[in-house]
Parts: C-alpha cells; sequence; structure tokens
C-alpha cells in the first residue's frame, strides 16, 4: 500500500446508484470508433469527489469496461461502491451499467477495485463471466473480496473472501491487506495483493490461487525484501509471450530514501511462470542512467515495435511512458511524452482486436488539488509513441 495513503484513508468511497449515471462529456468532432484520439472524459464526479485508480477490462467482443475508486464528498462509509462504464466503441462514448457494491460486510467497496473477464470455464461460472475484486475496510479491517457477474457487468453476486487483515493503516506493524490484481493461470484465479501480515516484513507482495473461486490456497510470497523497513506495492502483472517470461512492476518506498531522486522508485521482475516472482531478482527502471519512475506503476505489453514486441510502463508523478523493446533488458528503457495526464495509479491496455493502440486511462493525482478529479481516457498509437522520446535532462534531479 502507498506510504503517501496514511493522509486520505478517510475518504474512501462513497455513493449510491445514482451518483454515478453521470454522462460522457462530448467533444464537438466526435472521433470515429476505435480510433485514436487524445483525453476525453468517462465520468465527472459531483463536487467534492474525485475519481481514482482506475482498472479496466476488453471483453472477448471487444466491449471495453472501466471502473474506479471516487473519493471524498459527503456520502456515507457504508455507501461506497465502484462504479462500472461500459464503451462499445472503442473508448469513444461510455454510459454507466451497474455499481459493484459490498454485499456481506457493511463496510462498502472502499478502494483498489480490480476486473476482468473470465475466458474459460472456473468455478461453475461460463466463459464471458465478469470477476471483480476490490478492497471492502472498516476499522475492523481489511477484507479482499471477489464478485461475479454473469450478465456483462450489469448486476453482481458475492462469490467468496479471498484474504483478510486488520484496519486500514499504512504503519509498519499493522496488519491490513491493499491492492488485488487479478490474473487466470493453468486453470485457476490468482489474486495478488500487498501483504502487512508478515511481521518479518513491513509489507510484501503476495498471492493466493483458487480452482473453484471459493476456497483458497495458501499465502505464496512474490516479492519481499529483507530491510524491513522495504514496502514493495501496488502489484501489476503482464505477459511476454516472445521472451516467454512474465513481468511484475511494484513501487519500492524505503523508509525516506530516494533514487534518481524519487520516493517511490518502479522495480520490476521477470519470470517462467506468474507463480514464481519471489526467485526472480528485482529490477530498477532507470532511463539512461538519470531518470527512475515514481509510485503506483502499472505494466502491458503489446507485440507491436519489434521482435521483442513492446513492454509499456506507467507511473504516478508523470504525463510520459516508459517502454522497452528488448524484453526487458535493463538498459533498453525509453521515455516518450504522452498526452495523458498523470495520475495515482494510471492503468494501461492494449486492445486485443488493435495491438498498436494504448489506452491511457487516468483518474485524480493522489493528493487533492489536482488539475482533474475526472475519470478520463486517451488511446495512443503506439508507433508513434515510440518515436518521440523525452529530454531527459529537463528530469534530473526529481519528478516534474
Amino acid at each position: 500500500m502507498h506510504l503517501r495513503l496514511a493522509a486520505v484513508l478517510s475518504l474512501a468511497l462513497q455513493a449510491g446508484n445514482t451518483l454515478f449515471a453521470a454522462a460522457s462529456k462530448c467533444s464537438p468532432t466526435e472521433p470515429a470508433p476505435f480510433s485514436t484520439f487524445p483525453r476525453r472524459v468517462i465520468y465527472d464526479p459531483p463536487a467534492g469527489a474525485r475519481a481514482s485508480y482506475p482498472r479496466h477490462a476488453e471483453l472477448r467482443d471487444g466491449t471495453l469496461l472501466v471502473t474506479s475508486t471516487v473519493m471524498g464528498g459527503d456520502w456515507p462509509r457504508n455507501g461506497a461502491a465502484f462504479p462500472v462504464f461500459e464503451s462499445k466503441d472503442g473508448g469513444v462514448t461510455w454510459k454507466w451499467i451497474s455499481n459493484i457494491t459490498d454485499q456481506v460486510n457493511g463496510w462498502g467497496m472502499s478502494a483498489q477495485p480490480a476486473i476482468m473477464e473470465l475466458r474459460e470455464p472456473l468455478g461453475g461460472f461460463r466463459p464471458g463471466t465478469i470477476l471483480a475484486s476490490g478492497n471492502s475496510w472498516s476499522n475492523n479491517g481489511t477484507r479482499i473480496d471477489l464478485y461475479a457477474s454473469t450478465d456483462k457487468a450489469r448486476t453482481w453476486k458475492f462469490v467468496s473472501h479471498v484474504a483478510e487483515g486488520g484496519r486500514p493503516n499504512t504503519t509498519n506493524g499493522a496488519t491490513p491487506i491493499w491492492e488485488p490484481f487479478l490474473l487466470t493461470y493453468n486453470h485457476e484465479l490468482i489474486v495478488y495483493y500487498s501483504d502487512q501480515r508478515d511481521p518479518l516484513h513491513g509489507q510484501k507482495l503476495a498471492h493466493q490461487r483458487s480452482k473453484d473461486l471459493v476456497n483458497w490456497g495458501p499465502v505464496v510470497n512474490d516479492v519481499r525484501y529483507d530491510e524491513y523497513l522495504a514496502r514493495p506495492g501496488m502489484t501489476v502483472v503482464a505477459e511476454i509471450p516472445t521472451i516467454k517470461k512474465w513481468i511484475l512492476v511494484h513501487e519500492l518506498p524505503v523508509g525516506n530514501s530516494s533514487s534518481h531522486g524519487v520516493n517511490y522508485p518502479v522495480y520490476y521482475r521477470l519470470a517462467d511462470k506468474p507463480t514464481e516472482f519471489d526467485s526472480a531478482p528485482g529490477i530498477p527502471i532507470v532511463i539512461g542512467g538519470k531518470v527512475a519512475p515514481n509510485a503506483s506503476p502499472y505494466v502491458v505489453w503489446s507485440p507491436s515495435g519489434g521482435p521483442n514486441g513492446t513492454i509499456v510502463v506507467s507511473d504516478a508523478d508523470r504525463d510520459e511512458l516508459y517502454t522497452n523493446r528488448f524484453g526487458g533488458d535493463p538498459d533498453k528503457w525509453e521515455m516518450h511524452p504522452c498526452s495523458q495526464p498523470s495520475a495515482y495509479s494510471r492503468a494501461l491496455h492494449i486492445f486485443e482486436h488493435h495491438p498498436e493502440h494504448l489506452m491511457v486511462l487516468s483518474g485524480a493525482i493522489f493528493d487533492a488539488g489536482g488539475p482533474y478529479d475526472d475519470l478520463s481516457l486517451s488511446v495512443l498509437n503506439l508507433t508513434e509513441v515510440v518515436s518521440k522520446h523525452s529530454d531527459l535532462d529537463k528530469f534530473t534531479g526529481g519528478v516534474n
């Protein structure tokens, strides 16, 4: 869990069903369906609220689903929910279709959503089922719960508690869990998360697996460091089929130290299987020996860009994107301008049927007072992205 979250835990999300039925803002000239386009608003929350931590899924038929946390406002905590929006035209237009709500704890779905579509039968659910998770919390604890929708995200049903920790508290020695990420592999669902429950680590990254979506296997370590103060957080995983590897990215705050002017440097690990990251070395992303991404990373892979395809990484504090077209070679990272503004836990997506198209999905920045409180996206041509390089000298000494 991001250490800066301690300042805003009291702003957990709230809203009733009508809160999220806002229409998209449209420019006078509409982009063509499944085209590239600059920043467009998906959802503009009411005054006093901020959309943050967006997550998404592309369905087999090309439909896009997007959800997010919504922080702030005057609604009661037990009304906290994740709004779900749908686009049938590659992100050009959007409509609200449902809310993912807490059906079992009475705590709300407080923060850190995750969403995906099943592409195979699993746990008694058919392919096309939408799975969603998130962190439901109160002063009684934190719970990562799993929900399912069999009607294209219109309605949701509780499936199981994946894991449970102490109340939300980023202090080392507290025992909460945070930030689920969902992946199917080898006919199982893997739920990755950040874990403060191990007394040997202020925080580590771990996962649990299930074949039936109800019974969950033991906690398996993914990233942990000998230094107790090290707090790896915010797991995101992607496959790199050209080199038969999987990549995991995370942030790594270590006390008050910094790397290349940032306090939450982004690291990655490469492994043969998405269940074996614990034995892989942690590698910092550094561009040109000068610039390091900072905080809440996201990673995707595209087959475009060369024999190894292109790894694309985003961070929290810069608009820029970071790419690697050499299978994750530590010396081959590049930095490129991006028109979509920086945001807390900005998400990325490569379109399944348009792999040269990159969606960059943003909400608000971490702290209040940023330029945007809404949920928005840009769809970019990846070839054009990697053709433009940022001037590294202007970033030397810290984030912009």
